[in-house]
């Protein structure tokens, strides 16, 4: 083993160094590496968790809006339901009030028909009192001018 280290030029003071770098590496490993990679860690940590609340985050705002676009469907067939609704009743009560105008016209125009066919009776008879009248007249006025 000399002649090896000979061979490559190793006296002691290589092991001399390397043990100096052993030591310094442990205690280096501790008072540095140790907490970088601790931070490391618990930044991957993090990380981790954020993602998975944000995707857990991102699953809650999908169901919400899911359940808001079915809620809002819902509503548009209540309200296209109550519009029809309304329509329905709204020609059912224009139906009742034209069935109604009818009804009273019809009664008005008969009623009018019967004060017509009273007043021209009425107006028949004192027409006709009037012509005998007045025929009489004119028969006497003839038969006086006659004579």
């Amino acid at each position: 083993m000399d002649s090896i280290a000979e061979q490559l030029g190793l006296d002691h003071t290589f092991f001399v160094q390397f043990c100096i770098f052993i030591v310094i590496f442990f205690l280096l490993s501790r008072i540095y590496f140790k907490p970088f990679l601790t931070l490391f860690e618990l930044r991957r940590k993090r990380m981790v968790e954020d993602k998975e609340s944000a995707e857990k985050l991102l699953l809650t705002a999908k169901s919400k809006l899911e359940e808001y676009q079915r809620r809002l469907q819902e509503e548009r067939q209540n309200a296209r339901k109550e519009y029809e609704n309304v329509v329905t009743e709204a020609k059912k009560e224009e139906a009742t009030l034209l069935q109604q105008a009818r009804e009273e016209t019809k009664k008005t125009t008969q009623s009018t028909m019967e004060s017509i066919n009273v007043q021209r009776e009425k107006i028949k008879k004192e027409v006709e009192k009037d012509i005998e009248n007045l025929a009489q007249k004119v028969t006497e006025t003839l038969l006086t001018k006659t004579l």
